[in-house]
């Protein structure tokens, strides 16, 4: 055995000295069908845009989940399709101080929120603007109600998993979910819904993709939601296959220590 990978292993046997025995990875199915949202019956909100035209969308607003402190939304979840890619089925979360730049289909663009259930929709409060400008200067503006333009994602049978309270976890997407039965139909990820320990009252929405990570400390009763979306029903129909999302449940001094023991071998 080298020095090297001596090395490696006492400082390896160290690590789980330290942070004593992780939890179990924990797998997350998403169906293409079952765990989709019909947009134009869950509350989503469209706007019909320009065809062909480019245009910039921002979102503002006081939109929140519930009546406690840190309960504001972020920003909101944004579906539509690009018409330079008019297959191809996009789903982003876009944050309040982000803007997003896209080619307008014929197509509707929508957006919406997400919560819990109805029951915890209806102590929503306040709205989310999003503003669309044109190339030529020319806005529109789209408001979603807090509660009217909210899904309640366990009575419209989103994915749900239960993770360890207080297990800092890493969440990776991978699958083979399409719709429109078009080559370039793929969802790309899956829209999440989780909180944090530290903030108990924030709700977080995300879109995870595919090649990206986020990490994140289980709060106490530990849910997390996944789910796809569509326009409506109808058009879910001839959804195909699912994704697969992977709580690693590697501690967050855990991760920073490998990437320090990693970099030690580079």
């Amino acid at each position: 055995m080298t020095k090297r990978h001596g090395c490696l292993l006492i400082l390896a046997a160290g690590l789980l000295l330290l942070t004593g025995v992780a939890a179990a990875e924990e797998y997350l199915p998403v169906h293409s069908y079952k765990n989709c949202m019909p947009l134009d019956a869950t509350g989503g909100l469209y706007i019909d845009l320009t065809p062909g035209t480019v245009y910039t969308v921002t979102v503002s607003g006081d939109a929140a989940a519930n009546p406690m402190p840190d309960s504001s939304f972020d920003g909101v979840f944004v579906y539509y399709f690009d018409d330079q890619r008019p297959a191809h089925p996009v789903m982003e979360f876009l944050a309040e101080g982000e803007e997003l730049m896209f080619v307008a289909s014929a197509n509707p663009f929508y957006a919406f929120l997400a919560d819990k259930t109805l029951k915890d929709v209806a102590d929503n409060s306040g709205s989310m603007t999003l503003t669309f400008t044109s190339l030529k200067g020319q806005r529109e503006q789209l408001t979603l109600d807090a509660v009217i333009n909210c899904i309640g994602l366990e009575d419209w049978a989103a994915a749900k998993i239960i993770l360890v309270p207080g297990q800092y976890y890493t969440a990776v997407s991978s699958g083979d979910a399409s719709t429109n039965m078009d080559p370039d139909g793929y969802y790309d990820g899956c829209c999440v819904f989780y909180r944090d320990i530290s903030r108990p009252w924030h709700p977080i929405l995300d879109v995870l993709k595919f090649g990206e990570e986020i990490g994140f400390t289980a709060h106490a009763t530990g849910w997390v939601y996944a789910f796809l979306v569509d326009w409506n029903q109808s058009a879910m129909g001839n959804n195909f296959g699912s994704q697969l999302v992977t709580f690693d449940p590697t501690s967050a001094v855990e991760a920073e220590t490998w990437s320090g023991i990693k970099a030690l071998f580079r």
